[in-house]
């Protein structure tokens, strides 16, 4: 039994030897930077959804399920990140404005708690529209790489919306 263990491992090998595809972390931020600095072109950082992903997917090991796995994997954590940069600002900017409307006296309801509030249930969504994808392939191969997509541009979605509310009330 351990002399079979063993020669599976050998002759593994060579395949869990493999690079798997090559994701550019660098070529995201640049796609972000270039639509950024060319606010004027349609449609602007939108075009960067699935930008990297699918340079990655054509990198060898990257048209694998897998591949497509771990290549809309990365980029849905490029855009979480900036998400979170982009929800601590207007909600940084939120609260902001409800100590100045508080100062003022204003019955105003406030407005950071509903935007936590709001966020909290944006992510029981993506997470609940994402599982729906991949239950669509009932159990099949492209149920991840379907999963992962629709958690990519939900997520990339998300960011620019907050990112349009933060500049909003900056």
């Amino acid at each position: 039994m351990r002399l079979l263990v063993l020669f599976l491992l050998l002759a593994a090998g060579p395949v869990l030897a493999q690079d798997g595809p090559r994701y550019d972390t660098d070529g995201f931020a640049k796609c972000i930077a270039d639509a950024e600095a060319d606010a004027s072109a349609a449609p602007g950082l939108r075009s960067c959804i699935g930008e990297a992903s699918t340079q990655c997917m054509a990198t060898p090991g990257g048209e694998t399920t897998v591949g497509m796995v771990e290549c809309l994997g990365h980029e849905a954590k490029d855009w979480d990140k900036l998400l979170n940069g982009y929800y601590e600002r207007a909600l940084k900017a939120a609260k902001a404005a409800d100590a100045d409307l508080a100062e003022l006296g204003s019955a105003a309801e406030p407005a950071a708690p509903a935007l936590q509030q709001a966020q909290r249930h944006w992510i029981a969504f993506r997470d609940s529209s994402c599982r729906y994808e991949s239950l669509r392939y009932q159990g099949g191969t492209l149920g991840g790489p379907a999963a992962q997509d629709c958690v990519l541009r939900l997520t990339a979605e998300q960011a620019l919306r907050l990112r349009d509310i933060a500049e909003g009330m900056e």
